[in-house]
């Protein structure tokens, strides 16, 4: 029956006539919301109105009734708990698909969020995860070339593993501590001094409940929606986050603008519990291939590429896929990200590259995902941006910081 369910799912996704249910697929079960949140992501094949429409499930979930978040708060602590609060407001702050938080006030005085996990999501999911699997087996048998172009499996995995680390608050802690501590150890080799992390009260949180720092300030996603999200302030998200992707390879595997507060112009990293790690080939590689993006060389481009590669073409194939690839590049310079789409391109390439014999390792997807993020923000914020001609900006700054970092 899961599988008709499935079936529902991506069919009401990919509907061009009818924006997806947001009430049906949360009474699916987190699996759905997951896969609608991805698919949020997919401007490169989904329309922009529809991507929209998904993204709402980020932070506009349907809250737990108060009754049932004293309830959780009851089973997942001591009674002792309760007593170094003063007070713990019942209605939420904001509600995302596996965890609310609420503003509360400690007994020293110091204002603070309560994020608790709605409820045991673990076992439904987990089941949810085997029956798509099957089904995506079952798909590839018959179209086994879904496997190298889309690589449903990989993001499926890459779902599971980043869910079931969100569902375990102590994760967030842990994430949160390695990404500080990456900050910490280069903040003197690379300007990250825009970058923050809120205070997280370890004594009084657990498995299921997370207490830290309220940070009075707007999301970017709701800066975004208000239009007051200066384009250099998306510059400079792209540049602190590509630190972490391009020169060191570890970096949060979620970050959406929903999980970047603003406040006195920095961005706290929110909702740590899921972070990615992608390997020095990939890395480096990656880096290389935006490098000669950002001044249209596409002779460079096609190289880099390949050297991302796990298993490399050569010969007539990689000549080739040179020359398609040139055609596939022939009207992009100069494009705003409203007339050309990074995203789409990139997922077009990497598609060309695939379908040309190169074999590329799964620690693509968080990459590619981290992207569709800055894509999204370029698109909603600044859309007549030449998004690649303004990343030039850091080039240098992140080849000198390279050989600092990675010595």
């Amino acid at each position: 029956m899961r599988f008709l369910m499935f079936i529902k799912l991506f069919r009401m996704i990919f509907n061009k006539k009818k924006l997806p249910d947001l009430t049906y697929i949360q009474k699916q079960g987190l699996l759905a919301v997951k896969i609608a949140q991805t698919f949020a992501l997919r401007i490169d094949f989904l329309s922009e109105e529809t991507c929209t429409h998904l993204a709402k499930l980020y932070t506009h979930t349907t809250p737990i009734e108060q009754e049932d978040f004293l309830s959780l708060l009851r089973g997942y602590t001591h009674p002792s708990w309760f007593r170094h609060f003063k007070s713990i407001e019942q209605k939420p702050l904001g509600s995302a698909s596996v965890g609310q938080v609420h503003l509360a006030e400690l007994n020293t005085g110091e204002k603070v969020v309560v994020k608790v996990i709605k409820k045991n999501f673990k076992r439904q999911f987990e089941s949810d995860v085997r029956a798509l699997r099957r089904l995506i087996k079952l798909v590839i048998f018959f179209y086994p070339k879904l496997a190298k172009v889309a690589d449903p499996v990989g993001i499926l995995e890459h779902i599971e593993t980043y869910t079931l680390a969100e569902l375990d608050l102590r994760n967030e802690i842990k994430h949160g501590e390695v990404l500080k501590a990456i900050y910490e150890k280069n903040k003197d080799a690379f300007d990250l001094s825009r970058l923050a992390f809120p205070k997280i009260y370890k004594e009084l949180s657990n498995e299921h409940i997370l207490v830290s720092e309220y940070i009075d300030g707007p999301t970017a996603d709701e800066l975004l929606e208000q239009k007051k999200l200066p384009f250099n302030d998306i510059l400079e998200i792209f540049h602190i986050h590509g630190f972490y992707i391009f020169l060191v390879g570890t970096f949060h595997g979620d970050l959406h603008p929903g999980n970047l507060i603003v406040k006195n112009k920095r961005y706290y990293f929110i909702d740590t519990g899921a972070i990615s790690h992608v390997g020095r080939k990939i890395q480096s590689g990656l880096f290389e291939f935006m490098t000669y993006l950002s001044q249209y060389d596409y002779d460079g481009c096609a190289h880099a590429l390949n050297h991302m590669a796990d298993k490399e073409i050569h010969g007539k194939a990689f000549d080739l896929f040179h020359e398609k690839m040139k055609v596939l590049y022939q009207d992009f310079a100069g494009k705003t990200v409203s007339e050309e789409s990074l995203t789409r391109k990139m997922m077009e390439t990497i598609k060309l590259g695939v379908n040309s014999g190169m074999v590329f390792e799964k620690g693509m997807f968080p990459i590619i995902k981290s992207m569709m993020y800055l894509d999204g923000m370029v698109l909603k914020g600044a859309p007549h941006t030449i998004l690649m001609e303004e990343m030039r900006r850091f080039i240098k700054e992140f080849k000198e910081a390279d050989q600092v970092v990675n010595r």
